[in-house]
């Protein structure tokens, strides 16, 4: 019987050793991320100064896997999982474009095509994100009640569905799904995700997760998710669609005040910053639970060098501009990074 025993546990041992070196990788349960800079093979060393484990990087929707491998590479050599964002900003991807993404989860999903030759297979790909901020009226000059708002919705779930179904075919990889976006960009309004399921209606069963940009202090995230929450499930999705925050993050310039930061007080410190941040994370992990699978601080780092302007996009960062760290700000990150864990 020992011996059998015995037996077992060497196969067992022999197998994920297997996995290992081939490329396959362990479902991961929450992650705490940060959503990289532009050029995110040059900030690669900076991220991995924070010791987050995944960062959320944007990419073309029709970019190739040659394109992606440098930047995947970058952070897997600083143990850093990256979450892909298949960006279209202002328009609507083609067909082929949505189906491209099979191309990606093919290489770099677990067990992919990539990693038979790189190391790091553990940090596969698991999902990719699709299009960021499609359903907000700044790229289309257009948001609820305009009249190609419910057009653009539509489009957006008939391209998730080709992108998840090459992704599910034999030239993609089965173990890597798509995140659509499923929050109402704090208009209040659930036309977005009645124009998806309207073109979509099996559209819960097609993604991996929903994914939301909840900015703004409690009044204004629990909103967002709580009508994200109610919209979805009005139109059937499960209450167990894990949702994906890939944007959250609070301005700050160290007291210096910027413009409106979505409610937060735009003159805080980099202490007070951080203070609030963690409270903000702690607080959705609170009242959603394990629902919750990833949030992504906004952003890595500042866009600008410190006292350069007043613009509050210039300023999420964890660490300044340069790499350095932001002070309290910063050191309250890396806690938070332990305790979420």
């Amino acid at each position: 019987m020992l011996r059998l025993i015995a037996l077992a546990v060497a196969a067992a041992l022999a197998v994920s050793i297997y996995l290992t070196a081939f490329g396959a990788s362990t479902p991961r349960s929450f992650e705490l991320g940060v959503v990289s800079n532009a050029d995110p093979t040059d900030v690669a060393a900076k991220i991995g100064r924070l010791g987050v484990p995944i960062a959320r990087v944007e990419f073309p929707i029709g970019a190739s896997p040659g394109r992606l491998a440098p930047v995947i590479a970058a952070f897997a050599r600083r143990h850093i999982a990256v979450l892909p964002l298949a960006g279209f900003p202002g328009r609507m991807p083609t067909s082929a474009e949505a189906r491209n993404l099979a191309s990606w989860a093919r290489a770099f999903g677990p067990s992919g095509t990539y990693w038979a030759h790189h190391p790091g297979g553990s940090l596969a790909i698991r999902d990719i994100e699709f299009g960021n901020e499609t359903n907000q009226a700044y790229q289309y000059d257009c948001g609820p009640g305009c009249s190609s708002f419910a057009e653009r919705g539509h489009a957006y779930a008939l391209a998730v569905k080709q992108a998840a179904e090459a992704i599910a075919a034999p030239q993609g990889n089965s173990q890597v799904g798509v995140l659509a976006i499923a929050d109402n960009g704090g208009s209040g309004s659930a036309e977005w995700v009645n124009a998806m399921f309207d073109a979509v209606p099996d559209l819960a069963n097609r993604v991996a997760g929903w994914t939301a940009h909840p900015y703004g202090p409690r009044g204004r995230w629990q909103t967002l998710l709580d009508q994200l929450v109610a919209e979805t499930a009005a139109r059937g999705a499960p209450l167990s669609v894990p949702i994906y925050i890939t944007e959250l993050g609070i301005a700050s310039d160290n007291g210096r005040c910027l413009s409106d930061d979505f409610g937060w007080n735009p003159c805080m410190n980099y202490a007070e910053t951080g203070v609030a941040l963690s409270a903000t994370v702690t607080a959705i992990r609170g009242r959603y639970g394990t629902r919750i699978k990833a949030i992504f601080v906004f952003q890595a780092l500042d866009q600008r060098l410190p006292r350069v302007d007043g613009d509050r996009e210039h300023y999420f960062g964890v660490l300044t501009a340069k790499g350095a760290p932001k002070g309290a700000l910063t050191a309250t990150f890396r806690s938070l990074l332990r305790s979420q864990r």
